[in-house]
């Protein structure tokens, strides 16, 4: 403990020297201990006891400045560089570019900016956690995105915190909540359905946001539009060029707003090629093969003469196959089966399955290094749309 330096009436700041902290602390001490550790309430504590200190208003007024006080964020928009890059001047110069580092002294000196203990460690714990928000633990897209974007973050000082939502659109927000509680300096989110209050609550943290596959009304720094629309429509074109007409559609998880786009994809393409759209059974469920196995023959019932079949994930066309080769239907001779969405796994069914795939890997990838460097910039939005590839195998 130092002494104190005054000679008369004891501050507030007269206690902070005095225990060799903040007065921002020592405030913070005197209104919520709680918020404190015990050994830093202790030792002001004993100070002030010490020192005979009793609050007056020239204190309040202290803390209330001291509330007011420029952070490293502030200094990053001053400066239009990312606070990553700041961070790293203020604790290393050398480890920026002369242009950077004149930009960012220029704004400490015209903000006043006085970097401290606390302010580091808060600027450390934002700076290396990434907040990840993604639909369903068992979806094999999620999976494969969020597996990439942590394998490329970890090349550098990041960590990962993630939360899944599970399809539910008013389940995001208190998610979102718990996730900015982390003070992370980005959020990505993969298939968010994004309610207007999740959007607010987003947009007031001032943080760089990635929006991938998600809703269009939401403006992020990054944001990558999955064509899930046009893939169903592709495929569909694809069938009925190769002659079939009878076509019907399976999905799951149709209730959410992207699987929805699958349907319309599908049905889109029928009607414009004069087809009949109502051949189609969708739950709100997860996929899986019994699904599968069940919806088609509840199709055929209906629609005996049925020649080809759309599915909205592998794992139900692979339960459709299955259930061909059980009722003796050859594939793709009596029914072609396809499905969106698919992975190489579609590559080792018998026949190989027609599929509509994209590389998950390559996206989260692209994201990993996108928001490297943006954290490391000042943020300049970027969109771009992500297409499908078709890859047709002998199942059609």
């Amino acid at each position: 403990m130092r002494k104190r330096r005054s000679s008369g009436r004891v501050t507030l700041q007269d206690v902070a020297d005095y225990v060799g902290v903040g007065a921002m602390t020592v405030s913070r001490v005197m209104r919520t201990p709680e918020l404190v550790s015990d050994n830093i309430r202790s030792k002001v504590e004993q100070a002030a006891r010490a020192l005979g200190y009793e609050g007056n208003q020239d204190a309040s007024e202290l803390a209330t400045q001291s509330g007011k006080r420029v952070t490293l964020q502030d200094v990053a928009r001053h400066a239009g560089i990312g606070p990553m890059t700041v961070s790293r001047a203020l604790r290393d110069p050398s480890q920026v570019s002369e242009a950077s580092l004149i930009k960012i002294q220029q704004a400490v000196a015209a903000l006043g900016y006085v970097p401290n203990q606390a302010a580091g460690t808060l600027a450390s714990s934002q700076l290396h956690t990434v907040a990840v928000l993604y639909p369903f633990q068992h979806d094999r897209a999620s999976t494969r995105f969020v597996q990439a974007l942590q394998q490329t973050l970890s090349k550098q000082p990041f960590q990962l915190i993630m939360a899944c939502h599970e399809y539910h659109q008013y389940g995001e927000t208190p998610l979102v909540e718990k996730l900015l509680q982390n003070r992370p300096s980005a959020l990505v989110l993969f298939g968010a359905q994004l309610s207007k209050k999740t959007c607010d609550l987003i947009e007031s943290a001032e943080l760089v946001t990635v929006n991938v596959c998600g809703a269009e009304r939401f403006s992020a720094d990054i944001t990558l539009d999955i064509a899930i629309n046009d893939a169903a429509e592709r495929l569909t074109a694809h069938l009925l060029d190769k002659g079939y007409r009878r076509i019907g559609f399976i999905g799951a998880q149709t209730d959410n707003r992207l699987h929805k786009q699958q349907l319309n994809g599908w049905h889109k393409a029928m009607l414009m090629h004069y087809q009949n759209a109502d051949l189609m059974i969708t739950v709100p469920d997860a996929p899986s093969l019994a699904f599968g196995r069940y919806a088609l023959g509840q199709l055929l019932q209906n629609q005996p003469d049925l020649d080809a079949i759309i599915c909205s994930h592998e794992e139900i066309a692979f339960g459709v196959l299955s259930e061909c080769q059980r009722r003796l239907l050859k594939v793709p001779y009596d029914m072609a089966v396809a499905c969106l969405d698919g992975s190489a796994n579609c590559d080792h069914t018998f026949p190989a399955l027609t599929s509509m795939r994209l590389n998950y890997e390559k996206l989260g990838q692209q994201v990993g290094q996108q928001l490297m460097a943006m954290l490391d910039n000042a943020p300049q939005p970027q969109e771009e749309q992500v297409r499908f590839s078709l890859e047709a195998g002998a199942s059609s």
